[in-house]
């Protein structure tokens, strides 16, 4: 059997083509064999097998009206008793192209029908019967069909060109409203499903390989959504163009785009929302343009090396029930909001433990235990230490230091250490102050206790950087004269500038579960029923958009087993996470501890304890 790629990752799947016998569908059937898939090759007549290439065993033709609802059903059951549940549909649609070139007042009706028949009913009839297969597989199986997909590969605005030079094509496939109600109601069978189209335009037949060399680009390049090398090294051809859009590892996040191509060489694809990306070969190599009709156009850098590995620091702060007692506490708190604690400790706590294993991340993660949580859950702390974890401190009952005296901050400091030592059996390196309320005073004890980093503070959202040592930030006292009041932040304090030999590794309000996805009934912030999948894009594009602007940032997520424990959101967890791992060597799981000590070994000086102010701050890249 044909090996996949690791770039697209489809041996083994079933895919139904329609169309089958034209360049395009011989060239989609080759592609997905040579992927090591069980191909149904599908068109009106029966042809020999040797038009696709040898003899092999997993290629199915069959035979039948697309446009017939009996008969496109008939097929699909075929398929399946042939080669199991279907993951891929690819529907090839460019028929009615031999009129192209009369002008529309002597195109003959017949012709049209004909074209709207195949084109427009059979694409429809296709893809329903497609998803009503997967969605009784799905139903036989318990469980999702792996890679479902769908490419559509047709016309929609003729030749893209000159205007003088456009003729009209017959009714095309690449309904845009088709296309976006089959996104919407597609994540209804499967979460990570997805559909997306190919105008083909009017590109000549025997030379649509070379001028698809244009295709590959935007899809490559601009979009820059591999974590591997582009599409562009295994070839130019548009079965690869096919095979890399209904790859979910290749094409993860792409779904319900438009890619267009012509005669001129010219790639574009077409965003729901009207956006455009468009890659030429006219200019340079490193800039491609985004618009849209209404705004002039941007330049952008296109990636066209290996980036960087991309370091992700993933951790879990296991609040528990002293989540109301410090930062949480409010006089209406009642046994039901305590009861939340309880399940995060006793559900939560063990679903993600077993979610992380299973992913082979437990021993890659850093957990923040507040001294409550780890004195009243013994048994469930003491499993998250033997998952090899990292543990860094998080306060003993999740106060925030502005709740404290001075002396009281160190009490609860010294009290930690002691408990996580006792744990551990070492002293603790890390800390994150609860509810990310730290203050100059903490940061001072956490130098003076020898912490090597703290997790608290959002300088930067991707590069660690030194803590900040500086007066106490005042609030302005408008009743009082402007002159006194109109002052910057003094620039040096003290020989080693602002900034402390202290390592800070940054979270993010927006890389972490709690607020948007837990109801806390008393905290001002919490929202509690946004929609995991809102969440789960937000994480995707954040990742995305560093990994394509940004030298060896660091990536971190932050969860309490309180919500991502709970059973609506573990599921979204499992696949970030493991969409994370499917980068491969562009990624690097990480305790915070080994990201604070690889950017701290190249950013001290050998005979300082930092370098000067600025250098300090730096964000300076892995």
């Amino acid at each position: 059997m044909s090996a996949s790629s690791p770039v697209l990752r489809l041996e083994g799947l079933s895919v139904f083509i329609t169309g089958a016998t034209d360049d395009i569908g011989i060239q989609a059937v080759r592609g997905f064999l040579g992927h090591g898939c069980r191909v149904t090759a599908h068109d009106l007549h029966m042809v020999e097998p040797s038009l696709f290439g040898p003899p092999n065993n997993r290629l199915h033709i069959i035979s039948g009206n697309v446009a017939d609802e009996d008969a496109i059903r008939s097929c699909i059951d075929s398929a399946q008793q042939k080669f199991g549940p279907i993951s891929i549909l690819i529907v090839n649609a460019r028929i009615g192209e031999e009129y192209n070139d009369s002008p529309i007042w002597e195109t003959p009706l017949e012709h049209w029908e004909r074209s709207y028949r195949i084109n427009v009913r059979g694409s429809f009839l296709a893809i329903k019967h497609f998803l009503r297969a997967a969605r009784e597989a799905k139903h036989a199986r318990g469980a999702e069909l792996p890679n479902l997909a769908i490419v559509v590969i047709g016309t929609e605005h003729g030749e893209v060109g000159e205007a003088e030079n456009m003729r009209p094509s017959g009714p095309g496939a690449l309904n845009c409203r088709l296309i976006q109600q089959v996104k919407k109601d597609i994540v209804l069978l499967d979460r990570n499903a997805r559909i997306n189209a190919i105008d083909i335009g009017q590109l000549d037949k025997p030379s649509s390989e070379r001028q698809l060399g244009g295709l590959m680009r935007p899809c490559a390049q601009t979009q820059a959504i591999s974590p591997v090398e582009t599409i562009a090294r295994a070839g130019s051809s548009i079965g690869n163009v096919i095979t890399y859009l209904a790859s979910h590892h290749a094409a993860s996040h792409l779904s319900g785009i438009c890619l267009q191509a012509s005669r001129s060489e010219e790639g574009r694809v077409i965003w729901r929302e009207d956006m455009i990306i468009v890659a030429t070969g006219i200019g340079t190599k490193d800039h491609a343009l985004i618009g849209t009709e209404q705004s002039c156009n941007i330049s952008v850098p296109v990636l066209t090396t290996k980036k960087p590995k991309i370091r992700i620091a993933l951790s879990i702060d296991l609040d528990a029930v002293s989540g109301w007692l410090g930062t949480g506490t409010h006089p209406d708190n009642v046994l039901a909001d305590y009861s939340a604690g309880f399940f995060a400790a006793k559900v939560g706590v063990p679903r993600l433990l077993k979610l992380l294993k299973k992913l082979k991340v437990a021993d890659k993660c850093t957990w923040f235990i507040p001294g409550h949580s780890a004195e009243s859950f013994k048994e469930e702390v003491s499993q998250v230490v033997q998952s090899g974890c990292e543990i860094g401190l998080h306060g003993y009952a999740h106060e925030g230091a502005y709740q404290l005296t001075l002396e009281q901050e160190r009490d609860v400091l010294e009290k930690c250490i002691a408990i996580s030592t006792a744990l551990t059996g070492k002293r603790p390196v890390g800390y994150r102050a609860p509810l990310y309320q730290i203050r100059e005073s903490t940061l001072g004890l956490l130098e003076e206790y020898g912490f090597e980093y703290d997790a608290s503070l959002t300088d930067h959202d991707c590069y660690p950087f030194f803590a900040p040592r500086r007066p106490p930030l005042k609030a302005i006292d408008f009743s009082q004269p402007a002159s006194s009041w109109m002052h910057p932040i003094p620039e040096k304090i003290g020989p080693h500038g602002d900034r402390r030999p202290l390592v800070e590794v940054p979270c993010n309000w927006y890389m972490e579960d709690m607020t948007p996805m837990q109801f806390l009934p008393h905290t001002p912030n919490s929202q509690g029923y946004v929609d995991v999948r809102v969440v789960e894009q937000l994480w995707k594009d954040r990742f995305l958009w560093l990994w394509q602007n940004e030298e060896e940032p660091i990536f971190p997520l932050l969860m309490h087993p309180d919500t991502s424990g709970m059973a609506h959101v573990i599921g979204m967890i499992e696949r970030m996470i493991t969409w994370l791992k499917s980068w491969g060597p562009e990624v690097e799981f990480c305790q915070t501890r080994e990201i604070a000590r690889h950017f701290r070994e190249k950013n001290l000086d050998r005979n300082e304890h930092t370098r000067n102010c600025a250098q300090c701050l730096g964000y300076n890249k892995f």
